[in-house]
């Protein structure tokens, strides 16, 4: 594979960024179970392995992708021969001293071979310079390659929100200290 360079969004990269393939493949998800008593509480994530694999839509659409893109603070492409195969997108300042991950799409046949982690680790730089401490992100429960890859860089659960996304789809929420 040609080498990755990782850039600041353009104006003319949009086009491309929402032509991506931005939906995602999962073979697995994650059944939450609730324990509620007098004085106690918890909750724990079992991951479970689904009669087939299922293709989970992107949690937002064009017109929300367009609206989350003006509010970022920083966007940035992964292009391979000069073309664009990857973006984050990420919010500086809403949550003091911390940076949210709002997209992270890497194009289908790109997955899996680090591009991810390297977009991930420049949107982690990025705000490390801008003084933010923490990365924030959320991921639908059932896109279980996303979430391996946050546990493998160093992301932990923090938090979840039932019913989170449009399409009603549970977010667990992972933050790193950077």
């Amino acid at each position: 594979m040609a080498e990755l360079e990782i850039r600041t969004a353009r104006q003319a990269d949009l086009d491309r960024m929402i032509a991506l393939d931005h939906a995602s493949k999962s073979a697995y998800a994650y059944k939450m179970e609730v324990l509620d008593g007098k004085d106690s509480f918890s909750r724990s994530f079992q991951r479970v392995h689904l009669p087939r694999a299922v293709t989970l839509s992107y949690p937002r659409d064009e017109d929300a992708l367009l609206a989350s893109w003006n509010e970022a603070d920083a966007i940035f492409v992964g292009c391979v021969l000069d073309q664009v195969i990857a973006y984050v997108a990420l919010e500086l300042g809403r949550i003091k001293a911390t940076a949210r991950v709002s997209d992270l799409v890497v194009t289908q046949g790109m997955r899996r071979k680090g591009i991810g982690s390297r977009m991930l680790l420049a949107g982690e730089a990025w705000a490390h310079e801008r003084g933010a401490y923490r990365i924030l992100t959320e991921l639908q429960i059932r896109n279980d390659p996303a979430l391996k890859m946050m546990l493998k860089l160093g992301y932990q659960l923090c938090g979840y929100i039932d019913q989170y996304f449009p399409n009603q789809e549970t977010a667990l929420f992972f933050e790193k200290r950077v």
